[in-house]
């Protein structure tokens, strides 16, 4: 007889265990209620990229401007490049290293363009004596972007907050050819 509260506690405890895995709940003598079961959530979609085809493709920096305009920065040599893709990445050549990163078209309409942000930027970690002040300007204004436009004459102009500004245009430069504005 000593065995036989054991067996008894065993089939207890399993129903007691059964009787919280139930999904009706008496409120009641003889009453039984339904639970209610929660909708299952389906994921929200991810807002699509904005894609600007006119932004898209291969741009040969042109000017590059701090201070509101008031500083140029001689850009002629070698030649400072950016790659906008459908997937919203940037790519190029910045004067000495190679450079890629993300962008993201805000979709938003401002006083200076339409919204875009860049970066962070990854680069190769070349140093070239002559053209590392003109490329850390570059790097600096890029990631800092704020608005862009597309002309009718197919040049590409990104502005930051601080009044610095980057011009592109589609057509590489000639040895001979020197671009107005600078």
């Amino acid at each position: 007889m000593k065995f036989l509260p054991a067996p008894v506690l065993i089939v207890t405890c399993i129903l007691i265990l059964m009787a919280g895995c139930t999904s009706l709940s008496q409120t009641g003598p003889g009453t039984t209620v339904a639970t209610t079961v929660p909708a299952t959530m389906s994921p929200t979609p991810a807002p699509a990229p904005v894609i600007d085809p006119s932004l898209v493709g291969t741009w040969y920096l042109k000017m590059m401007a701090e201070q509101g305009g008031t500083a140029l920065v001689d850009t002629m040599s070698p030649q400072i490049t950016a790659v906008f893709t459908n997937q919203s990445n940037v790519l190029g050549f910045s004067g000495c290293n190679n450079y890629n990163g993300p962008y993201t078209l805000t979709g938003q309409v401002l006083p200076d363009g339409k919204g875009i942000s860049i970066g962070p930027l990854a680069s190769s970690t070349m140093y070239c004596a002559n053209t590392t002040g003109t490329e850390t300007t570059y790097f600096q204004i890029l990631q800092a972007a704020k608005t862009y436009t597309v002309n009718v004459n197919q040049e590409l102009t990104i502005n930051d907050n601080s009044g610095n500004t980057l011009v592109y245009q589609r057509t590489p430069y000639s040895s001979t050819f020197v671009p107005k504005g600078i």
